[in-house]
């Protein structure tokens, strides 16, 4: 009813300031003659009010009712609606649009790939546009589980595979979907300006919290100026340091530990920053640290930085608030994912289809 009423003022002010230009129309039809400045500056700002209200109506319908996406951080009214039209979860609470079963079917390999909002799908409309969806449809002799969940980092990995471990959840092979911010995780100042912001956006002023053009344009303007937002990969860099990176690459190996204690492979996959790809791509030594831990730890690891390097990133990101994989970088991921997982697998387990 609020958000009908936010869209029901724009309206009637749209309505009033149509009205008054007709009256004040009238009104200089029937007095005749050339206008003073008085008139003149009452006529414009008749018209510029008209325009405004134009805009305004215009803008809330077109947020509200077509405009269908997603923001990094689901702050606005328009991304939690795209959840609410979007995100729809199984038995196992996981996004996806088939039950997880406990036990591995027989003549099946199982391929569960843990991750983050990366692997959810975050962003993407239709989940078989996903990656893991695509090499399911590819591989119809593996049995293909995406245990994901936006904002899991490093740590809420570890403990949502153990409690999958204890819950009788059979594993297999265990494919980590690495993110760079999985490290975030280890930095509380960040969860808490997480918190703050989303705090202020649920307390916000009546209008911004029923308009979605207001709540859509406000917050974009406080994104981009926020400095927290815009420390937000200093974070991410500070992780990869001194004792932060050590404790990191402790917790990776208790993560390679934990499944190949319960299963029997285990492999890793790394996304890039999309919206920081080029030339000039400043995270790519932290790849490499990533590539020789991996190696340091004996674990298959595939990093798709040099499959998305050379590309646009509005090609690849799911729009420019939102820098998770999009449809276009998801079939790409399927593919080489595709091809990694097949050498991993005994010669006995593969087969190809369509992506």
């Amino acid at each position: 009813m609020d958000e009908d009423l936010a869209l029901g003022l724009f309206v009637m002010g749209l309505v009033a300031s149509g009205l008054g230009l007709w009256i004040f129309a009238q009104y200089r039809r029937a007095k005749g003659g050339p206008a003073g400045w008085g008139s003149l500056v009452v006529g414009n700002v008749l018209v510029l009010a008209l325009l405004l209200g134009v805009a305004l109506v215009g803008g809330e319908v077109y947020y509200r009712f077509f405009y269908d996406t997603s923001d990094s951080l689901d702050y606005t009214k328009v991304s939690q609606r795209w959840f609410e039209r979007h995100w729809q979860v199984n038995s196992s609470d996981c996004r996806d649009n088939i039950d997880y079963a406990r036990r591995i079917a027989a003549g099946k390999r199982r391929v569960s790939f843990l991750g983050d909002s990366f692997t959810a799908g975050h962003g993407v409309n239709e989940v078989e546009d996903r990656f893991g969806n695509r090499i399911r449809r590819a591989h119809p002799e593996w049995e293909v589980h995406l245990l994901a969940q936006p904002g899991m980092d490093t740590g809420g990995e570890l403990q949502y595979l153990q409690g999958c471990v204890d819950q009788q959840y059979e594993l297999d092979m265990v494919v980590l979907v690495y993110c760079l911010n999985d490290v975030t995780d280890m930095f509380p100042a960040w969860a808490e300006t997480v918190e703050a912001f989303r705090a202020e956006t649920a307390h916000g002023g009546w209008l911004r919290r029923n308009s979605y053009l207001v709540n859509t344009l406000y917050h974009r303007i406080v994104t981009m100026r926020s400095p927290a937002m815009r420390g937000y990969y200093a974070y991410v860099a500070e992780g990869y340091r001194g004792e932060n990176w050590e404790r990191q690459q402790q917790r990776l190996q208790a993560l390679r530990d934990l499944a190949r204690s319960r299963g029997r492979q285990f492999c890793v996959v790394t996304f890039p920053f999309f919206q920081a790809l080029g030339r000039e791509y400043e995270y790519a030594p932290v790849h490499e640290q990533l590539n020789a831990c991996w190696r340091r730890l004996g674990v298959p690891h595939l990093d798709l930085l040099p499959l998305y390097r050379d590309r646009p990133p509005r090609e690849l990101m799911v729009n420019r608030y939102d820098a998770h994989p999009n449809p276009c970088a998801h079939k790409l991921a399927a593919e080489a994912i595709g091809r990694f997982l097949e050498e991993q697998m005994p010669p006995g387990a593969r087969a190809s289809g369509p992506l």
